[in-house]
């Protein structure tokens, strides 16, 4: 089908950025079968059939038939937890920076590969692709003026909020907060997910981290407990995993890590002590300058409320408690819907699942009740740096102090840990941390300065590489505890 001539200005302008060589075809006419052999041949063949569809889902603007049509040739949805291949999701990624840059992400990925076809001597794999797509739109920063800063401060305090809520809290008309609403999912990322309360259900996370990614061999009797994967710069390479460990499944696992730690003294296991502290921050962000203004050296000098400063989702609970909650499999069943389909509506979701729409409704609110479930803020701030902190404070009131300090950076990931040894050292604290040049400056200089004080026995940070996190499933990891309920 011809695109509309409507239709036709807009893969127009997204072509006239593109590589020269592809400025001698008409975007309108162009086959996706010739737009595909025109990718470079280091490009992998799955890789450029996605690129294909997705030219096509451009040029038809966007159509939901296009979209189907690429879904049902791919084998994948649009979700972060549909995959193709290992560490490849191609509906879902392609849509992710097509929303972020408005269709220019076409142009900036041949461009790109343009620039990779004098160097490029071997056929690129899919974790070169993804490294080559973040790549692709660094510096995409979205705008956020004072409406949809409003918007972001009330809901990074509370994700539930409606539309309705938030035009009260606002003082703005529902017509702009809805309008606002969906320009900051489609520049920002803006979604509410699913965040599930390990601990209530008795499982433990751990943290494993090497220099040899071979040795993760050793844990493939665990892989239905992975839930997620980081590669960052410590010097070198460093590799994470991320477990999900049953109650009954602990001491299996920890024998696992203690006989690979005999023989190599760069793997490293930390159990989490308690539910990590994640969310974004805009208190500190500037309108005007469109930057956040902070300086850690200065806000640590200042009298600062400790108990007032955390973010708590979820009422913490001694880990490994006598009586976890026992979800029957029905509840498993809309949790796992809830984690993987976030932008159905209930209506959907109780369709996808086949249970009627009061039932699901009924069941959210028990697990809610139960603080099994609660709702979480994502967002793409677009911002250069994203950063691996593991730091080891000289006392609980420094630590209490950086996890305050933290909670003031753009976006944070916080887990409180010790290291599974015979012997554990103190608490430390590992972050996943998104900043600019500016707070990643202060935040380095300020380090230093306890270091220096010796407030901190030591710290590491370093830029994340590569990162995948929700892979785990549910039923999967509470396969050795599940009970049968009512189906």
């Amino acid at each position: 089908m011809t695109p509309s001539k409507n239709q036709s200005v807009k893969i127009q302008r997204l072509w006239a950025e593109a590589p020269e060589r592809y400025q001698a075809y008409d975007p309108t006419t162009l086959s996706s079968e010739k737009f595909e052999s025109l990718l470079p041949d280091f490009v992998p063949r799955i890789i450029k059939e996605d690129i294909a569809h997705y030219f096509h889902y451009l040029r038809n603007n966007r159509k939901r038939s296009s979209l189907k049509a690429w879904e049902k040739a791919s084998g994948c949805i649009d979700s972060p937890h549909s995959w193709k291949t290992d560490n490849y999701r191609p509906v879902f990624s392609f849509l992710y920076y097509d929303r972020l840059t408005n269709g220019q992400f076409l142009p900036l990925l041949l461009s790109k590969f343009e620039s990779a076809i004098s160097v490029k001597n071997q056929q690129m794999t899919v974790e070169q692709f993804n490294q080559l797509c973040r790549l692709s739109v660094v510096g995409f920063r979205p705008r956020i003026d004072a409406i949809s800063l409003k918007i972001l401060l009330a809901l990074s305090q509370n994700p539930s909020l409606v539309t309705q809520e938030l035009v009260e809290i606002t003082g703005h008309s529902y017509v702009t907060i809805y309008n606002r609403l969906k320009q900051l999912r489609a520049k920002l990322g803006l979604r509410v997910t699913t965040r599930i309360n390990w601990r209530r259900l008795g499982v433990q996370r751990f943290f494993l981290i090497t220099q040899q990614p071979s040795l993760f061999s050793s844990f493939k009797d665990f892989s239905q407990f992975l839930d997620g994967k980081a590669t960052f710069l410590w010097g070198e390479n460093n590799f994470l995993h991320y477990y999900l460990i049953p109650h009954e499944v602990k001491d299996r696992f920890l024998k696992a890590y203690r006989s690979v730690s005999t023989t190599s003294t760069m793997t490293k296991c930390y159990h989490l002590q308690g539910t990590p502290i994640m969310g974004y921050s805009f208190d500190l962000f500037d309108v005007n300058e469109q930057k956040w203004h902070f300086d850690f050296a200065t806000a640590f000098l200042q009298p600062m409320k400790s108990s007032s400063k955390i973010r708590q989702v979820f009422t913490e609970e001694k880990y490994g408690s006598e009586n976890p909650y026992e979800p029957t499999t029905k509840e498993i069943k809309v949790m796992e819907g809830l984690l993987r389909n976030y932008s159905l509506t209930q209506k959907e979701l109780a369709n996808l699942l086949q249970i009627h729409e009061p039932n699901l409704s009924i069941i959210k609110s028990k697990l809610s009740d139960e603080q099994i479930i609660a709702p979480q803020l994502m967002l793409r701030l677009g911002l250069p740096l994203n950063c691996f902190l593991r730091c080891t404070p000289n006392s609980d009131e420094i630590l209490q102090t950086l996890i305050n300090l933290m909670q003031k950076i753009p976006f944070f990931n916080l887990s409180v840990v010790n290291a599974c040894e015979e012997e554990p050292l103190a608490k430390e604290l590992i972050c996943f941390l998104q900043l600019d040049d500016i707070l990643y400056y202060s935040l380095v200089t300020f380090l230093r300065e306890l270091s220096q004080e010796q407030l901190l026995r030591e710290f590491k940070i370093g830029l994340l590489v590569d990162s995948f996190f929700g892979e785990s499933k549910v039923k999967e990891v509470l396969k050795e505890t599940l009970i049968e309920g009512f189906s």
